[in-house]
Parts: C-alpha cells; structure tokens; sequence
C-alpha cells in the first residue's frame, strides 16, 4: 500500500464548509472593493493627464503609459 503524501485532510463538516464558504465570500467582497478603487483612481487620472481622443477612453495600461510619459516631460521641462 503506496503512502499519502502531505498533509492529512480533515473532513469537510457542515460549519467548516460554511466557515469556508463565507471567507471566500468576504475575499471575494474584498477584491471587488479593491477593483472598484483602482478603477476610480484610473478614471481619476483619465481626467488629468492630456489625450488625443475625448470620445474613446484609454485603456488601463495606456493611461499609465501615457502618465508615465506625461510625468517625464513635466520634469524635462522643469530641467
């Protein structure tokens, strides 16, 4: 007979399961509200960093990119 390897894994019980049950759920709520915020905190910086185009909205990545390189042209011509 082969040996179980690692760990022995307690039964699932009906409190454990609802225990587990709700920390996914309050970690699920905390991603989300983490999502929110960083989706505000882009939508915040969409407004003050100069584009092209006012009718289509940057994506994540280009609004950072673009702020990057706003904030380096700020500090070139603070030279």
């Amino acid at each position: 007979r082969p040996k179980k390897r690692g760990p022995k894994k307690r039964k699932m019980t009906k409190a454990r399961l609802e225990r587990s049950k709700l920390r996914r759920q309050k970690a699920n709520a905390r991603e989300r509200n983490r999502m929110h915020d960083l989706n505000a905190a882009l939508d915040n910086l969409r407004k003050v960093v100069p584009c092209y185009s006012k009718t289509q909205k940057l994506s994540k990545i280009e609004t950072l990119r673009l702020a990057k390189n706003y904030i380096w042209a700020l500090s070139e011509i603070l030279r």
